[in-house]
């Protein structure tokens, strides 16, 4: 009679759970792409890690969470409903992971969708861990809801555990900026990047490298010391470095790859980034590049009107005006042709009183 009476409550309870209609999380994924530092490839982890989380409140993340790393949760969401029951309309999922970003949470929606009754649908949310999130387990709660044509509101939820992680050497090239990407004339570029320590280790032999052959380039930084990520401010576990590049006036147009490489221990490659710089020829009538100090200024003067063409010869160069009757040359020659012309007044009156006494 006990087995019967037993046997009876568990089949109304197995019946009631069928009944149960509306919104039901059925399926969870989590998906993780990691930096591409070389850290990574060198402790032979794979650049992407992948889990089946089970639906059940308090369960676990099974996947390694590092700082700055992509995380993707892909969420079948259930509209349980059968038969003429209604369609749920603007049903979406909303992922809060609490105090994970410096005491903040970070909260990431999917699209919005529709559900007929016995259909499910899979979205993704997405998040960027932050990077200098601190190691430990941080709660996650999953929601989802929507509603009727009436508006009555349906919902669910779902309690998770999230493990961040961190290694004990962890380097990152997080910024890397050319300005400009792109030169012609003015040959001159400007390369800046910014290194992080994101490992539970201090670093005190870290080196950092420009390097572009065809273009001269060849920096190399060692010994740089960046603080450990869980001890150090943010000036104290970064670095930026900065180089001016000139680019030869020879050096035909083309794209030219530039290489940052940052080295654990100065010589182990753990990071890479790279950039182009775009050359363009200098085209015909575009400003030529100036020269280090020296400013070049051309001013066009226009003849006045009437004026005439002055030639070479008669440029004067002199600012200060000389009268002619003051220069000397030209008094001595005054002089003599008045001479003469005496002379020649007296010789003709001589010759005229000869004719006459003859």
């Amino acid at each position: 009679m006990r087995l019967m009476i037993f046997s009876l409550v568990f089949l109304i309870l197995i019946a009631s759970s069928a009944l149960a209609a509306g919104l039901e999380i059925t399926e969870i994924d989590a998906n993780v792409d990691y930096d591409e530092a070389y850290t990574y490839r060198v402790e032979n982890r794979d650049r992407i890690d992948s889990a089946s989380i089970p639906v059940a409140n308090n369960t676990k993340i099974g996947v390694d969470v590092l700082p700055g790393s992509n995380l993707t949760f892909t969420v079948r969401v259930e509209n349980t409903f059968q038969g003429e029951d209604p369609d749920l309309r603007g049903v979406f999922a909303t992922i809060t992971i609490e105090e994970i970003d410096d005491g903040a949470d970070l909260e990431e929606e999917s699209i919005d969708f529709d559900l007929e009754p016995g259909n499910d649908e899979r979205v993704d949310v997405k998040f960027s861990m932050p990077l200098d999130v601190d190691a430990g387990t941080y709660n996650t709660i999953m929601e989802v809801e929507g509603e009727d044509r009436n508006e009555t509101l349906y919902r669910t939820e779902l309690r998770l555990k999230l493990e961040v992680k961190k290694q004990s050497h962890d380097i990152r090239i997080t910024k890397v900026l050319l300005n400009p990407s792109t030169i012609d004339c003015d040959r001159k570029a400007k390369l800046t990047a910014e290194i992080v320590n994101a490992g539970s280790n201090a670093e005190d032999e870290v080196a950092l490298e420009f390097r572009a052959t065809s273009l001269g380039v060849n920096s190399y930084d060692r010994d740089i010391f960046l603080e450990s990520s869980d001890e150090a401010s943010e000036e104290e576990k970064m670095h930026t470095k900065t180089l001016n590049i000139e680019v030869p006036s020879f050096l035909k147009a083309g794209t030219f790859p530039i290489l940052i490489n940052l080295y654990w221990k100065n010589f182990v490659l753990f990071d890479q980034k790279s950039v182009d710089l775009s050359v363009k020829d200098c085209s015909p009538g575009a400003a030529k590049p100036k020269t280090e100090g020296i400013t070049e200024k051309v001013e066009v003067i226009q003849p006045e009107e009437g004026a005439k063409e002055q030639a070479p010869e008669d440029l004067v160069t002199s600012t200060e005006e000389t009268p002619i009757l003051n220069s000397p040359a030209t008094l001595s020659m005054l002089l003599g042709g008045l001479v003469i012309l005496v002379l020649a007044l007296l010789i003709a009156v001589g010759y005229l009183k000869r004719a006459k006494q003859q």
